[in-house]
Parts: C-alpha cells; structure tokens; sequence
C-alpha cells in the first residue's frame, strides 16, 4: 500500500518516467518488433529474386525453343502434310507448350527475315519476311509479353500493365537444301 501511495503522490512526468525504464529494460518481444520492422523489405526481396529467377527460365527457355525452331528450319526439313512455316511453327509450340504454367503459346510473337548475306543484316530494305532459300542468312526473332505476378516489380520494371517483352533472336544460314 505504501507503494501506491508513492506512486500516487510523484508528478506526472515522475510517473511516466518510471513506465519509460521500467519499459526500457524490459527486452521481451523485441525480437518480434525488430522483425516486423525488417519483415516488408526481406519479403519484397525474395519475391523479386523469385520473379527475376522464373523471367530469367522463361528467357532461357524461349532461346532453346528459338535455337530449336532454326535449327529445323535451316535443314529445310518438311513434315508430311505441312508447309516449312507450319512445321517450324509446331516445332516452336511444342516446346514452349511443355512450359504451360509459364508461357502461353498463343501470345509469342513470331518473325523470321532472310537475307542474301550476313554483310545485309540491319541494312533498310534488304531482307524479306521469310524462312529464306538454301544458302540464305535467316534472323528469327521470338518474342513474349511476360506479364509480372507482383505489383510493386511489375510497376518498377514493366509498362503500366506490368508488361515486359521478353526476346530471343538468332541467325543462321540456311544449309543447301532442295
């Protein structure tokens, strides 16, 4: 009881200086508020590497499937029943198909521009939209709009739709086929 009386008769600011040590030293629960301050910032992190990570896969992934769509393409390979267009295309879709999850195969982009040597490459008006002929230099561009999972990434690294192009190009010449 004497206590309280104490407590009682100190001033205001007594008091709450008295609350402030008694709650300065008393370290129960700083682990948990000291994580709520680095939690948001340890949380953003990770689930950038995570985007990054799967951005950098489906880029992988689409240069395998570009490196394979070429490489059926220049040999000049034909399927039964196909043109080289439609058998360089399934080539394409069968590969970027087994990555359902990631990559729709309705929303690549597809361009193939041949031209008569590799000196022509980048020059106005010297390829054309084509697999090319036998001995012709091909550039096939695929391309990908990678729409970001997180807000906060998408808005600092897309469009204002949170879209990123992802792209794989490639040349080669086209072997002496007939």
């Amino acid at each position: 009881m004497k206590q309280v009386m104490n407590i009682l008769r100190q001033s205001k600011w007594e008091r709450f200086k008295a609350l402030f040590l008694r709650v300065k030293t008393d370290e129960r629960g700083v682990t948990a508020i000291e994580f709520a301050l680095i939690a948001p910032a340890l949380i953003f992190i990770i689930v950038g590497i995570t985007e990054m990570s799967l951005m950098l896969l489906t880029t992988h992934l689409l240069e395998n499937a570009t490196y394979n769509a070429s490489r059926t393409a220049k040999t000049g390979f034909i399927a039964a029943g196909k043109t080289q267009l439609e058998t360089v295309m399934h080539v394409l879709n069968t590969r970027v198909a087994s990555l359902a999850p990631l990559l729709d195969p309705s929303k690549l982009t597809v361009t193939s521009t041949a031209y008569g040597s590799l000196s022509d490459i980048g020059q106005p008006e010297q390829g054309t939209e084509s697999l090319g002929t036998a001995g012709e230099v091909v550039v096939y561009t695929i391309s990908y709009p990678w729409q970001m999972f997180t807000p906060l990434i998408g808005n600092l690294m897309g469009d204002e739709n949170r879209i990123i192009v992802l792209s794989s190009r490639i040349v080669v010449r086209n072997e002496p086929f007939n």
